[in-house]
């Protein structure tokens, strides 16, 4: 019998529910209405209780499997997430070091950020224009000193040479005046 009873309890359940989408409330409703009242209390048959009692828990399993169900799936999907974070983790460690890498500029074998390149190659370009700027300037300086010292020493060629011309014409007047002085000597004697 409660075998029976079941059965066409499963029945209805899922056979009812299909036409007339009655809920436990409005079938309680339904059972109240259609039976009988002794005194004060409501007469209702024991298969009718037993049916609804079946539908009830029946509804109850379903509720309880659908609450199993919506638990696994939501351990699911903290599983997921929890696996979807351990993986965003290490992408985003791979990305760090990945960027931390793309950073990097070596310059001689030794590791330089970008920044610190940047800086450096600057510096140097900077040094050697003050380097260049140096040069330049001590170049024009040597050469307007080079020139004076031309000038000077051309001026002091000309100065030797004339006094050497002047030397020369002295020399030759001496020795005239000497050969001369000689002449007369000789000729006094003989």
């Amino acid at each position: 019998m409660k075998n029976l009873v079941l059965t066409l309890s499963i029945l209805v359940l899922f056979i009812v529910p299909t036409f007339a989408q009655e809920t436990l409330q409005d079938k309680y409703d339904a059972m109240l209405e259609e039976t009988e009242t002794y005194e004060q209390y409501k007469v209702i048959p024991r298969t009718r209780l037993n049916a609804f009692w079946s539908e009830a828990m029946d509804s109850l399993n379903l509720k309880q499997r659908s609450i199993r169900e919506l638990r696994s799936e939501t351990a699911d999907a903290k599983s997921l997430a929890q696996q979807a974070r351990g993986e965003l983790a290490e992408v985003q460690a791979r990305l760090d070091e990945s960027l931390e890498l793309n950073d990097t500029i070596y310059f001689l074998g030794i590791p330089f950020s970008k920044v610190g390149y940047h800086i450096m190659v600057w510096v140097i370009i900077i040094a050697l224009a003050v380097l260049g700027v140096m040069a330049y300037f001590m170049f024009i300086r040597s050469n307007s000193v080079t020139k004076r010292a031309k000038r000077e020493f051309d001026s002091l060629q000309a100065e030797y040479e004339e006094h050497k011309t002047k030397a020369r014409e002295t020399q030759v007047k001496l020795k005239r005046e000497l050969q001369t002085a000689v002449n007369q000597l000789n000729e006094r004697r003989s």
